[in-house]
């Protein structure tokens, strides 16, 4: 049986918070959190008390509130639609812990690749990138929604683009249906070439607005960590949204940042710098 709530015990509440969210699966807007003791610092160490949180997930939405215009019961069924394919298309789990490895180190990585070379490869997988495109219709399909998805490829990402009159459905609640069929379009096209190709799925704007949502998490983040010196730990993100907040903090002085944890729940630490 699943979790519902935990109570857990940190030297601050912010980590016990996080603990909670990580053990659970939740992100902070899914949770209902409740500070039981915010802890003592005590002094040169003497009398410290821990500070206790409890951690409840919230009651689940209605459907209307899960996708603007949904076909299935739950967004969860979509998802796992999403990951049957995953299985169906690589069936070999070490391609697709692989997939994810490689996801992970190259989050803060620049490798240097010859353009010429990797354009020209590009150019000959242009044909199994369509092939992929076709087959993420097929998916889209299967659980509600027609689309036509084109693909784009130059230097080291591949980027696919859905349209469809059924947005909201492909995006799912906290963009979580559209990272997933992300997910698959990055094992697919890993499995056909072993470059470390970014893959970028969009829908609409939907990049471009949570490209403007992470910039001011980021902002906000950078403001509070120099005002108060102190590190901020921000809520679970994939590793291409992470790549953005760091891209984004590396050029603010005093900041430092680096992830933390195991995929899905790998999150960024925001530290102060002197």
């Amino acid at each position: 049986m699943l979790e519902h709530s935990v109570t857990i015990k940190a030297e601050s509440v912010e980590k016990a918070i996080r603990l909670g969210l990580s053990k659970l699966n939740l992100t902070q807007e899914e949770a209902t959190i409740n500070v039981i003791s915010e802890g003592k610092k005590g002094l040169f160490g003497f009398g410290r008390q821990d500070a206790i949180v409890e951690v409840s997930a919230n009651k689940k939405a209605s459907l209307a509130d899960l996708t603007e215009e949904i076909s299935v019961s739950t967004t969860e069924e979509a998802e796992e639609i999403v990951v049957e394919k995953v299985v169906e298309e690589v069936p070999v789990e070490a391609d697709v812990e692989a997939t994810i490895a490689t996801e992970v180190t190259t989050e803060e990585d620049e490798v240097e690749f010859s353009e010429d070379s990797v354009e020209e490869e590009t150019s000959s997988n242009q044909a199994s990138l369509e092939e992929i495109a076709r087959y993420l219709e097929r998916v889209i399909k299967a659980y509600g929604a027609d689309s036509t998805v084109t693909v784009t490829s130059k230097a080291r990402q591949v980027t696919f683009n859905i349209t469809t009159d059924k947005s909201g459905l492909i995006i799912g609640k906290h963009g979580k249906t559209i990272d997933a069929l992300q997910t698959l379009a990055q094992v697919m096209v890993h499995h056909n070439n072993n470059r470390r190709t970014m893959v970028l799925i969009n829908v609409g704007d939907y990049r471009d607005r949570r490209a403007g949502v992470l910039e001011r998490i980021a902002e906000r983040t950078a403001a509070q960590v120099l005002r108060t010196k102190q590190a901020v730990i921000l809520d679970p993100l994939p590793a291409y949204e992470r790549k953005q907040i760091h891209a984004y903090l590396s050029k603010v002085d005093h900041i430092e940042t680096h992830s933390e944890g195991t995929e899905p729940n790998r999150y960024l630490v925001v530290e102060y710098v002197s």
